[in-house]
């Protein structure tokens, strides 16, 4: 198994200079299986960095360059574009962007920066504040969950699964709270698998100020449970979570209470 997740950025910045230029010569829109080829991947996972292309795009304001893939089979955009599948105008749009002038958002240089920020996170987790600021809000998601995978090992926090393409940073205050550098800071998250940051979310699992797991259903009364529901769901309740071996960054005790008292 892979130590380290798949860099979709990496795979976004060479992606964006197949569509970047393909707008720029007005070539007619690409097949998503050509498009992933040209980048030296299989199709099936080119969603992940055309998602971050069109994320920054729609940030940003500017036409969705991933108008210009298509399917083989219908000709149109699949289900992830957001614009109209088929538009002449989305396409015109992105013909007529200057994309020379725009640097590249997901180049090595700029996540070579984003890294080096998320390192001096895991550092200072008080330098929060300073860098918060100076990021857009699509850079504060990849910095604070670069820090918090990093600061974790790479391991889910409850379970610890460490399949890279499970793994996510799951914020204890949500992103939208008005303290902008709890964005990034790392002591506002904690690593999780996809099921696990669910969980907690959907509030099916609570973690207490001491770093002790609560599920909501301890007996096991709610129903029927598999084999499989109970091994990631009751099997934990009470347990302690996992937590990062530098103590600095342990998740924050009072904002685990302030999300208890929500």
């Amino acid at each position: 198994m892979p130590q380290e997740p798949v860099d979709h950025e990496h795979r976004a910045g060479l992606l964006w200079d197949v569509l970047t230029n393909a707008a720029k010569g007005r070539r007619p829109p690409l097949t998503y299986k050509a498009a992933a080829t040209s980048i030296g991947i299989h199709h099936r996972p080119i969603r992940y960095p055309l998602e971050l292309i069109q994320n920054h795009c729609l940030e940003h304001g500017r036409p969705r360059l991933t108008a210009l893939l298509v399917s083989a089979s219908s000709g149109l955009q699949g289900r992830g574009f957001l614009g109209e599948p088929g538009s002449e105008r989305d396409l015109e749009d992105v013909y007529l962007e200057n994309w020379q002038n725009i640097p590249n958002p997901f180049s090595d240089l700029q996540q070579g920066e984003l890294r080096a920020i998320a390192e001096v996170l895991t550092a200072n987790p008080d330098a929060a504040d300073k860098y918060v600021s100076v990021l857009s809000r699509g850079n504060q998601q990849r910095v604070f969950s670069k820090a918090v995978l990093h600061a974790y090992g790479h391991r889910c926090a409850i379970c610890e699964m460490s399949f890279p393409c499970a793994l996510q940073a799951a914020h204890i205050v949500p992103f939208g709270d008005p303290r902008r550098e709890l964005r990034i800071d790392p002591r506002n998250g904690i690593a999780l698998c996809a099921n696990h940051h669910r969980f907690f979310d959907d509030g099916l699992i609570k973690i207490t100020p001491e770093y002790q797991i609560v599920y909501y259903d301890p007996k096991g009364k709610d129903g029927s449970y598999s084999a499989v529901d109970a091994a990631i769901s009751l099997a934990f309740h009470g347990k302690p979570l996992r937590l990062p071996k530098n103590p600095q960054l342990h998740p924050s005790r009072d904002l685990l209470k302030e999300r208890l008292e929500d």
